[in-house]
């Protein structure tokens, strides 16, 4: 890539293309997707209804739609949410039915969930969910009464397929290290953490008791040994901002803002294991606070942006270190991460740091041009760092330890600059204002002011796959197609667990998005995938 002195100081051309317009959802969804084309991951710690199928163990949740686990290939799938067609993920109740009952409008094997916004089924034809005509949820299925008498004459805790027991039909269960049951219904966490049974619970065909917990995910207990288990299967109680996928771990973690609710922090995703868990601040000594809105990392170490300093994790000494302002940063606020040439660029509230390698001091650049003001994000070409700020677009030479104002001579105006990035000697910019970029071919701005108007919200991120620019925004994902340019708006109309978007994370034909609701999963490139 050319030195991006030549892209701004020597052109002299500007294009304000005519106006745009940008598309949305006019069509049914589900006849231009599959139901797993869009795949959300929300906060799914708080069970609260059970129900057993064919094939699955369904579990409703809170806030996360419905967990699901198959019963014969012994592996949880992934969950259904408002992307799968849910009008919520608050689940209050799910009923896997099995007769028919036509004065009711009931269907046999036909999921029913109760949501806060009404009820809905599952179409087993059309794979998807809609909104259920009924009137009432149906009742789940009872266990054989003659069973449930043999059960009651022998006094012990074999409990029958189906039957659900009340607390005080509990045996004392044996648990691992991680966890303490304490009669009739609380566990106690590592942290020494009470959290309690739900209300509800059920038995499966193979003496499984599956249960219900107020934060604990999944509990599930085996009734011959008396063994009793939980299993987190969801982000924790967080709205994301960042993840990052690390390969040679196969292993994603996931930063956001925590809610309120228990258990929040660092969510942690072992893909190969399909198991998570979550580092929250109180318990980690060198982690100051939980809320997460960047991370970067390489072989050694994991960074993490917070509202209160930068966060350094050993990978192999598993040991956390917070710098803040007393350690020199601008400001503890950090808005962006990014890794050039090995050194580390940390761009904050009131200013830019960086650190160099092995990453033990903090650094301020010479220049005082940006001191006070906000940089929010960054990118890098082959020998600068370019700065989206709020009074304009900077670029920074690491080697001459330079900074310089760009003066981008667009028909937009170029203040308050709030995304950039850099794709095939192409400079994008996005802000309060509009989108534009640098056309190195024409050597020329061009500029569309006009897109405000349809995403009024602020522009997060821009990111590229092949012939497309993505846009994460507080409206939505857009999309522009440059070779038919083209606009599109996906919204949760579409499919994203919020229409508040703040990331994005190119993996394939696959887009990982960080929305104030979850992690939405978006298989763009399907052939299926019509707009």
């Amino acid at each position: 890539m050319i030195s991006i002195k030549s892209y701004f100081f020597i052109l002299s051309a500007i294009t304000l293309l005519t106006a745009q317009v940008v598309h949305k959802k006019t069509f049914d969804r589900f006849t231009h997707y599959t139901i797993d084309d869009w795949i959300t991951y929300a906060p799914a710690t708080h069970i609260t209804s059970i129900d057993i199928g064919l094939e699955y163990v369904y579990f409703g949740t809170r806030d996360g739609g419905i967990l699901r686990y198959n019963l014969y290939d012994k592996e949880w799938d992934y969950p259904w949410t408002t992307s799968s067609g849910l009008r919520s993920n608050h689940i209050k109740e799910i009923v896997y039915n099995y007769p028919d009952n036509f004065e009711k409008n009931l269907r046999s094997h036909i999921i029913y969930a109760l949501t806060d916004k009404g009820i809905d089924e599952f179409d087993p034809v059309a794979n998807y969910w809609k909104k259920a005509h009924i009137k009432s949820m149906p009742y789940p299925r009872q266990p054989d009464p003659e069973e449930v008498e043999a059960y009651r004459r022998r006094k012990d805790y074999r409990f029958p397929p189906f039957y659900r027991p009340g607390n005080k039909e509990l045996p004392d269960f044996f648990t691992d290290h991680n966890i303490l049951f304490r009669p009739p219904n609380e566990i106690i966490d590592e942290h020494n953490r009470v959290f309690r049974l739900g209300k509800d619970r059920v038995v499966d065909e193979w003496n499984t008791l599956w249960l219900s917990t107020n934060g604990l995910g999944v509990a599930s207990a085996d009734l011959y040994d008396y063994t009793l288990r939980t299993y987190q299967k969801s982000i924790g109680n967080i709205a994301p901002r960042d993840l990052i996928y690390l390969e040679d771990e196969d292993v994603m973690w996931i930063g956001g803002v925590e809610t309120g609710t228990r258990p929040g922090g660092i969510s942690i995703w072992n893909m190969k294991e399909d198991s998570w868990q979550y580092k929250e601040m109180r318990f980690i000594p060198g982690l100051y606070r939980s809320n997460i809105y960047c991370i970067a990392a390489n072989k050694k170490h994991i960074f993490l942006g917070s509202d209160y300093g930068l966060v350094k994790y050993w990978r192999k000494k598993k040991k956390w270190k917070t710098f803040t302002t007393g350690d020199q940063l601008e400001s503890d606020k950090i808005n962006d991460l990014l890794l050039f040439k090995k050194t580390l660029f940390v761009a904050t509230d009131l200013g830019l740091n960086y650190i160099k390698p092995a990453y033990r001091t903090i650094e301020s650049l010479k220049d005082q041009q940006l001191r006070n003001i906000p940089v929010y994000r960054m990118a890098a070409t082959d020998s600068t760092v370019l700065l989206a700020t709020k009074i304009g677009l900077f670029e920074y030479l690491p080697e001459k330890d330079e900074l310089r104002f760009v003066n981008v001579r667009a028909a937009l105006t170029d203040m308050y600059i709030t995304a950039v990035n850099t794709h095939k000697k192409m400079i994008w910019l996005a802000g309060k204002y509009g989108i534009m970029y640098y056309e190195p071919k024409r050597q020329e701005w061009i500029s569309f002011p006009n897109i405000k108007q349809y995403v009024p919200g602020r522009i997060n991120q821009i990111k590229f796959t092949p012939n497309i620019v993505w846009f994460a925004t507080n409206s939505g994902l857009l999309k522009y197609d440059r070779k038919r340019n083209y606009w599109y708006l996906y919204t949760i109309e579409d499919g994203l667990a919020s229409n508040r978007v703040y990331n994005i994370d190119v993996d394939g034909a696959d887009l990982w998005l960080s929305t104030e609701k979850g992690v939405t999963v978006f298989h763009w490139d399907r052939p299926e995938v019509i707009e």
